[in-house]
């Protein structure tokens, strides 16, 4: 931008645009386009910068539309006034332009940023529109009287509520279309906020509904805001009513029922949980645990309850206090939120399992007992989901394969791999039998140990029975190896040669021959073994 000489010396400060232009090529009153010969530094913020000494239209292309104009401004010497649009998308703005030819032959034309002005107006009467559309659609009723009272707008839930069209309501006076009810106070608070000039609320009945309202004086009368508060009314009184079957609810429950604030105070608490910590209701409501319990067992409670109030998430935890007899609970716990999502407190729910622990404990020592016995027995349980084709082990059967460590869960294939390859076959036909007969199956075959040698077995077996447990197979697993013959004889009374062999056409589960008997089978076919399906029994040689 060039220095401004003092003809524009006062435009210079002119927080408009101005731009002082002169018409070169074409005809007088139709120039081609505009040298600008100042511009002020408010144009120069509006169009660009550097526009002093530069055409107009080369640097402004969209400019264009105002050539007619500007050359009839030129021509006939009278004010040009318009509207130009510059810029795209976030840029773009509107100017109101105004031209006037001056003295030499220059135009001269002040420019004024309207972009906001406009905006406002177009938003403002948008929102005029749709607050009309929102009072026309709103459920509520909506008065606007004059001082006198009268009607000059109703929206159609007014029209509902009193029975009769806007047409034949609008100029005619409230109190004569409005039928006051014995205990009525509309008229007197109406009266009020247009005395006062303060919006007044206010209760009111009418035609058996109950309404709310809000009378607000404006310059040309009072507006009248009612709402339709009938559903609200008679749902108040059903949750008075079920808040009195929840407390029933609450004090009947077995499990002790409690809340509390941010504080760890107690806040409710129900019978059961009076009982549980035998006190009354009373002498808990507004203590903690630290004033409630041992120190041991409010620390445990307490860290759980600022872990649930962190995570604002529901938690269950196993809860205990020592003493001469020792007391255990399940509790779960959940953070209390208000109408707005805002958590004030939790609350909690606790069983008392002491006697269910001391049922679990007893089964854990009898099982451990069991297991024992089996293990001095040289025996382990075995179980078997042919479905899945998993086998579960338990503790102690890593010694029945000369392992170091066995894990609790294993693929049947791994386990079949261990077994000795002349009673691998023979021992799948054997299982694929036993999952659909109900009597018992005792099997008999080898096992390989790391180290090469061989291990003897017998596993006495029976499908389990029930729909849900279709496919599994339950049984004790005996170690015979080092056993006598006549030791063996004794213990397992079915020969291995009748147990494992398949009888012809015999077939296993679903009507087919196991899958694992076919690639047994194929596998030794490739190697030139001699099988022992149908041949020999298993456990020879």
């Amino acid at each position: 931008m060039h220095p401004p000489s003092s003809r524009y010396a006062f435009e210079a400060l002119n927080p408009d645009g101005f731009l002082a232009l002169r018409p070169e090529g074409g005809a007088p009153g139709a120039p081609q386009d505009f040298v600008c010969e100042y511009a002020n530094p408010a144009s120069e913020t509006l169009l660009e910068e550097n526009l002093t000494g530069r055409k107009l239209l080369v640097r402004r292309p969209e400019l264009a539309e105002v050539l007619g104009s500007w050359g009839r401004v030129l021509a006939t010497g009278a004010t040009g006034t318009g509207m130009l649009a510059v810029g795209r998308g976030l840029a773009a703005r509107r100017l109101l332009a105004r031209a006037v030819r001056v003295e030499d032959g220059l135009l001269a034309v002040w420019l004024s940023d309207v972009t906001d002005t406009e905006r406002f107006v177009s938003e403002t009467a948008a929102f005029e529109e749709r607050m009309l559309s929102f009072m026309e659609c709103m459920p509520d009723p909506f008065l606007a009287l004059d001082r006198q009272c009268r009607f000059f707008y109703v929206n159609r839930a007014a029209e509902r509520l009193l029975g009769k069209r806007r047409q034949a309501l609008l100029g005619r006076n409230l109190w004569q279309e409005y039928a006051e009810e014995p205990g009525s106070v509309l008229r007197f608070h109406v009266q009020r906020a247009l005395a006062t000039g303060a919006p007044v609320d206010f209760e009111e009945c009418f035609n058996s509904l109950y309404l709310e309202g809000t009378a607000v004086p404006s310059e040309s009368g009072v507006l009248v805001y009612l709402r339709d508060m009938t559903a609200h009314h008679r749902a108040s009184e059903a949750a008075r009513r079920a808040s009195a079957l929840f407390n029933a609810v609450l004090q009947g429950a077995t499990d002790a029922i409690y809340t509390k604030d941010l504080q760890g105070r107690y806040t409710r608490i129900n019978a059961a949980g009076s009982r549980l910590m035998g006190r009354p209701a009373e002498a808990i409501i507004g203590l903690t645990d630290a004033q409630l319990w041992s120190s041991e067992a409010a620390r445990t409670t307490i860290a759980h309850d600022r872990e649930v109030l962190a995570f604002r998430q529901t938690f269950t935890y196993e809860e205990s206090e020592s003493g001469p007899v020792k007391r255990v609970w399940l509790s779960t716990k959940g953070v209390l939120r208000d109408e707005a999502g805002v958590v004030f407190g939790l609350f909690g729910i606790s069983r008392d399992i002491t006697d269910l622990k001391l049922l679990e404990e007893a089964l854990r020592q009898n099982e451990a007992r069991v297991l024992e016995a089996l293990s001095a027995a040289s025996m382990t349980l075995w179980d078997l989901r042919l479905p899945e084709g998993r086998l579960r082990w338990e503790r102690g059967a890593a010694a029945f394969f000369a392992l170091k460590a066995l894990g609790t869960e294993e693929p049947l294939e791994t386990f079949l791999a261990r077994v000795h390859p002349d009673d691998r076959t023979a021992l799948t036909e054997g299982l694929a039998r036993c999952a659909t007969s109900t009597s018992e199956v005792s099997l008999t075959y080898r096992v390989l140990a790391p180290d090469g040698s061989e291990r003897r077995h017998v596993l006495r077996a029976r499908a389990s029975a029930g729909h849900e447990r279709r496919g599994r197979i339950l049984g004790v697993l005996e170690e015979l190896t080092g056993r006598a013959p006549a030791s063996l004889a004794a213990s397992d009374t079915r020969a291995p040669r009748n147990v494992a062999r398949a009888a012809p056409g015999e077939t296993g589960l679903s009507g087919h021959r196991p899958a694992l008997v076919q690639q047994e089978e194929s596998r030794r076919e490739e190697q030139g073994e001699v099988g022992l399906i149908g041949s020999a029994a298993m456990g020879e040689g």
